[in-house]
Order: structure tokens, then sequence, then C-alpha cells
């Protein structure tokens, strides 16, 4: 079940700072989650999503399948390769040690 997204007000690093965070059950506890993180926060104030944005925003939501994604799915092998030399560079061979006289 995925949970209700809401956007909280919390503190991060000493500034106040917007999130989206969903409410869990932490031991015997409510408590707050930023899912892309993982993260817990502490919400000074929150609100459902659902109350903010209007359906027909929603909509957007349906992005296009060659959309950049922030957090790819696809495995390593997937993305392209680099050399040195495709990239116009070559490799430097390492410096000769000094003899101490």
């Amino acid at each position: 079940m995925i949970e209700e997204p809401y956007l909280i007000l919390h503190k991060v690093r000493g500034e106040p700072a917007f999130d989206i965070a969903i409410k869990l059950q932490i031991g015997d506890e409510e408590g707050w989650i930023i899912p892309t993180s993982g993260h817990r926060a502490y919400p000074w104030f929150e609100q459902p999503l659902s109350e903010i944005v209007q359906n027909d925003i929603m909509e957007i939501t349906s992005l296009p399948s060659d959309w950049p994604d922030h957090y790819a799915t696809k495995a390593i092998d997937d993305r392209p390769k680099f050399t040195l030399e495709s990239l116009g560079l070559t490799k430097v061979k390492p410096a000769e040690r000094l003899k101490r006289p």
C-alpha cells in the first residue's frame, strides 16, 4: 500500500526546508520519512499533497517514456562506455623517479 505523500516544513542543517514525506508507524509512535532519501523527518507543518494539488493538474504525471529519470532503472551495462581515447585524451605515462646521488 502506498502511503499518501505530504508536503512538510522541517529543519535541515538548521534551516527551514520543504520536502515530500510520508507518515508511518515507528515502534509505538507515528513518524515521518522522506521516501527519496530514507531519512526521518520532524515536520513543523504538514499538509497532504492531495489537498494542495488539484486532480486535473495531476495529469502531468504521465511523462513521455523517453524523459530523463532522476534515478535511472537501467542496468549499468546499458550506459554508454567512454574511454580516454574516445574523449580525445591519452594515457599519461607515470613520471620517472629521480635517483638521488
